[in-house]
């Protein structure tokens, strides 16, 4: 009797099955406010497929003027450092002092992370 040996990769379960892996955390949702450590969190729960928004201060956040540079130009949007702990997420920038970006903000919360609206 012979047996039939099927060797399934992630593709062809996808293929066979249209089944469409969209990582552990798929589905979650979440806003990014933070340092340098909050920047690696973020990397981790972008890696995992979780769906992150990075909120940057105006002018940028401090990494991005972080070394090395791409082609060594040194400049906010050719920092590595930045690329690397941000890939993967969404940006926005918001002055969280200034009243209108805070009302901003609350609509961006609400909005994707669908909180009651006030």
């Amino acid at each position: 009797m012979a047996r039939r040996v099927m060797i399934l990769t992630s593709l062809t379960v996808a293929r066979e099955f249209r089944v469409r892996f969209e990582g552990f955390l798929g589905g979650l949702r979440v806003i990014e406010i933070g340092n340098e450590l909050g920047e690696y969190c973020g990397k981790v729960l972008a890696g995992l497929g979780a769906d992150v928004v990075r909120v940057e201060p105006p002018g940028g956040e401090v990494t991005r003027a972080y070394g090395p540079f791409h082609r060594d130009t040194a400049h906010p949007d050719r920092s590595l450092y930045f690329w690397h702990y941000n890939l993967g997420k969404r940006s926005v920038v918001l002055d969280l002092d200034e009243a209108e970006d805070q009302e901003r903000f609350r609509r961006l919360a609400v909005r994707l992370l669908q909180l009651p609206r006030r």
